[in-house]
């Protein structure tokens, strides 16, 4: 009797166990992949559509209203194209680290064909897309103008940062630059002539 008894609760000591581990790992693999396609680092398509926006306001940012301000501010000038893209959490805060092949530097230390790291506020984190002033982190593929100056801080290592948050990232799409949203009227430009880079 006393045999079946410790079977009885062996058993379901066990089953209990079991039970707590599939819950944990299950609740585990919720939180880590709800959002992303894990091969590309990019949002899941299927995400994509049913993604809760947040938008975020900056206030004290360093504000620029011409390209000659921002050229004479940026410690890299360069065109890049976006290899990949990962968002990551850091106290609260979700940030974008792109590695960006360098295509053509016009200021600053960097070397052509070089990778560096881009660090942007926003991106993709738990079905949730965040933005700055509706501005979009970079992904995977983009070409952009960047002005650029070396980030300080804990969140990541040996990157850079777009002067202004966002005021100093122009997207090429189909010879076409896009000026970020928000900007004075001095950074809205249409193509690459007008950025004054020659």
């Amino acid at each position: 009797m006393k045999n079946t008894r410790q079977i009885i609760l062996s058993t379901l000591a066990l089953g209990f166990l079991v039970g707590e581990g599939y819950l944990f790992l299950n609740s585990h693999k919720i939180e880590t992949s709800g959002a992303y396609d894990q091969t590309s680092l990019k949002p899941a398509k299927s995400d994509k559509q049913t993604i809760k926006k947040v938008d975020v306001s900056v206030d004290g940012v360093e504000g620029f209203d011409s390209i000659k301000k921002l050229t004479e501010s940026a410690e890299v000038i360069a065109e890049v194209e976006i290899n990949e893209s990962e968002s990551f959490q850091y106290k609260n805060v979700v940030f974008t680290r792109s590695d960006a092949k360098v295509k053509q530097v016009y200021k600053g230390d960097v070397e052509p064909e070089n990778v560096i790291k881009i660090l942007e506020t926003g991106g993709y984190k738990n079905g949730t897309e965040y933005t700055t002033e509706g501005n979009k982190v970079f992904e995977t593929g983009e070409k952009a103008y960047v002005y650029l100056e070396e980030y300080e801080g804990p969140v990541a290592e040996d990157a850079y940062v777009i002067k202004g948050v966002y005021q100093g990232k122009f997207l090429e799409e189909e010879g076409q630059l896009q000026s970020p949203n928000g900007v004075a009227k001095g950074l809205q430009v249409n193509n690459e002539s007008q950025l004054g880079l020659d």
